[in-house]
């Protein structure tokens, strides 16, 4: 299925797809006049599309934003969903007999950090190329006062410390996991000293 971008149309919702940069035509999986009804609660109306700015004003990587969107609702519902489906095994007493779930579980505290980092990406290149829309542009907001060495560096010691702390993370979730789940009614004061 495909669209284009539109000036002024109602618009589709595509769960999944590829955006054609050059010929500006979206092929996927698409919920007609979804984007409309989630606007304004009509599958007709008219969605303002990128057609309508100038190309100077558009970011230029349409594709990557769209699939990195995507990549962080997807993340999102399947965290969601995964926790529904627990829910209801813990409501039935049969969640701490699924192992393959419990593992699932373990490995998934990644992916909130992945959803904010593909989610950073969205808009840091969907508000191309503004910094502040209709203010002030990417190529205007540079200091002149700041070297090339001194945000090299910055971005090195950024590094560090990110890396530190996502070490820390993953050593604080591992033993955590370890130590496996406190029950809070039988022990309540190791409950306490676990939190």
């Amino acid at each position: 299925m495909e669209g284009h971008y539109e000036e002024s149309a109602p618009a589709d919702l595509y769960l999944l797809g590829w955006v054609n940069d050059e010929t500006q035509e979206v092929t996927g999986l698409k919920l007609p006049g979804g984007l409309s009804f989630m606007i304004d609660q009509d599958f007709e109306a008219e969605v303002t599309g990128l057609n309508a700015f100038p190309k100077d004003e558009r970011p230029g990587q349409v594709n990557a934003v769209f699939q990195f969107y995507h990549i962080m609702i997807s993340i999102g519902m399947l965290l969601i969903g995964l926790t529904l489906y627990a829910s209801f095994l813990w409501w039935r007493g049969t969640l701490f007999k699924k192992k393959w779930l419990l593992k699932i579980f373990a490995f998934s505290v990644l992916l909130p950090q992945i959803a904010n980092q593909v989610g950073w990406f969205t808009a840091e290149m969907g508000r191309q190329p503004w910094i502040v829309y209709g203010h002030l542009r990417t190529d205007e907001g540079f200091s002149q006062e700041v070297s090339s060495n001194q945000v090299l560096f910055s971005l090195i010691l950024f590094l560090v410390v990110y890396a530190i702390l996502f070490i820390l993370f993953l050593y604080s979730v591992n033993k955590k996991i370890k130590h496996g789940p406190y029950d809070e009614a039988k022990n309540p004061d190791e409950f306490l000293n676990y939190i």
